[in-house]
């Protein structure tokens, strides 16, 4: 009962792993706290909601000497973090975590924890996963995980909106929240005019310098206080708009593809590639809006769809929650800077490739961008690849190809090894080519890999 590296901060229990599933304890100082959440109704008001991750109690495993209780929660696929997300899916987020502390002031409790690792996405929504996040509510106090909520959530958000939408990346300098000072410096003055943003942020801020240096006065919080606090959060966060800016890849489809002949081809060839073989998870690399990750949705696969476009993976998640689409998520990924391990010892949270897991990766489209645009060598995305998935459908991209011969249009050729017979003798390095079939309307070919047995 080892606890997990990122579960060692709160004394009322921790994640471990057994046979290759988590597993969560419960401590003894916890177990009022947890008879209430499960006898009040609270807890089955949450997960009938899909608030809340919900949980099979495990009597018959062996407990340490403080352990009342060991819990097996619904196993999430895949973890994710908020750096990962797009605006839509932070906001999300952020609302769930505000109707989960509003459904417990109901039942006479309270969310102490309200920062952004304590959601996770599963089947296409976010959901609450620390099942001892909630304490008993005492009226006249304050909502405890308040800040918490203001430096994690809104603080992003408010930079999202008013700044550019790629400041979530903040998050990764500043995992635990970004402190509202920071954000305040770099909010521009017309946000100061925002009611809520003045109190939240600018406010709060304030108030934080000004207790740091002098102690704070205590202040009666009723019930009514504390629902219009968080009523007026919910209200706020579910009307915020992104900012309005474009990537390079917006509109790809429609504005740079080859031709849709190429793209009916090629969609074509991909799934009679994957008819070919068994998998229960795909990995999309370079997804772009999800073409080709949405050709399995609504089925039994998992489609983990990661590109570096902040506009592209938001269209992607607002197309799945619109569409109901359960089996599909969507994560902002730069592969020349993927997700690093992180937290104490730099263990707490791990790199996205230790995360992901896929019985197949697709690499549509990709090679030319790694290759000439970043002088990443064919043997190193061939490593890559080889330590991801046992399958990979990947599209190799010529010379010959427009958009290759934009890429080298204001730069020199150096890439003397980048060519269709130096890529095929590298893959076979580590790979066996079970399929291998050019386009007819590109200069470009699609090969169906597998990875050599050791």
């Amino acid at each position: 009962m080892k606890a997990l590296a990122s579960s060692y901060k709160d004394p009322s229990g921790y994640m471990f792993m057994h046979e290759q599933e988590l597993y969560r304890a419960v401590n003894k100082i916890y177990l009022p706290q947890y008879e209430k959440l499960m006898n009040s109704g609270l807890y089955t008001e949450l997960t009938k909601e899909g608030l809340l991750i919900s949980h099979q109690e495990e009597p018959k495993l062996p407990k340490a000497a403080d352990v009342v209780k060991i819990l097996k929660p619904v196993q999430i696929p895949l973890i994710s973090y908020a750096y990962e997300w797009s605006f839509s899916m932070l906001q999300d987020a952020a609302l769930c975590t505000l109707q989960n502390a509003l459904k417990a002031i109901s039942f006479g409790m309270t969310l102490k924890d309200a920062n952004t690792f304590n959601i996770q996405f599963y089947q296409g929504k976010p959901v609450l996963i620390d099942t001892l996040s909630f304490d008993f509510y005492h009226e006249k106090e304050s909502w405890v995980a308040y800040r918490q909520f203001c430096e994690c959530f809104v603080a992003p958000l408010v930079l999202m909106k008013y700044c550019n939408l790629s400041l979530n990346k903040l998050l990764l300098a500043y995992p635990n929240g970004i402190p509202l000072t920071v954000c305040k410096s770099m909010l521009p003055l017309k946000a100061k005019l925002n009611v809520h943003v003045y109190l939240h942020v600018f406010l709060q801020s304030t108030v934080q310098q000004r207790s740091s240096s002098a102690p704070v006065r205590k202040q009666v919080f009723t019930k009514q206080k504390m629902l219009t606090l968080l009523n007026g959060l919910y209200s706020f966060i579910k009307n915020m708009k992104p900012a309005a800016d474009k990537t390079t890849w917006d509109n790809y489809y429609e504005e740079t593809i080859l031709s849709k002949q190429y793209l009916q081809e090629k969609k074509e060839l991909v799934s009679k590639y994957l008819n070919q073989i068994s998998f229960s998870t795909l990995l999309d690399l370079g997804a772009n809006e999800g073409e080709f990750s949405l050709l399995y949705k609504n089925t039994d696969k998992q489609i983990i769809a990661v590109d570096e476009d902040r506009h592209c993976i938001e269209k992607l998640y607002v197309t799945c929650k619109t569409n109901k689409i359960s089996n599909v998520q969507p994560l902002i990924l730069d592969l020349m800077a993927p997700s690093a391990a992180i937290g104490w010892n730099n263990e707490e949270r791990d790199t996205f490739f230790k995360r992901v897991k896929p019985d197949v990766t697709l690499a549509l489209a990709l090679i030319h961008h790694l290759c000439i645009a970043h002088n990443i060598s064919i043997p190193q995305i061939i490593s890559l690849l080889h330590s991801i998935s046992e399958y990979v459908i990947i599209e190799f991209v010529e010379k010959a190809d427009p958009k290759v011969e934009q890429l080298l249009a204001n730069r020199k050729d150096i890439f003397e090894d980048y060519h269709l017979e130096g890529f095929r003798q590298q893959a076979l390095q580590k790979f066996d080519i079970i399929a291998e079939q050019s386009f007819s309307t590109a200069s470009r070919t699609l090969f169906l890999l597998k990875r050599k047995a050791d």
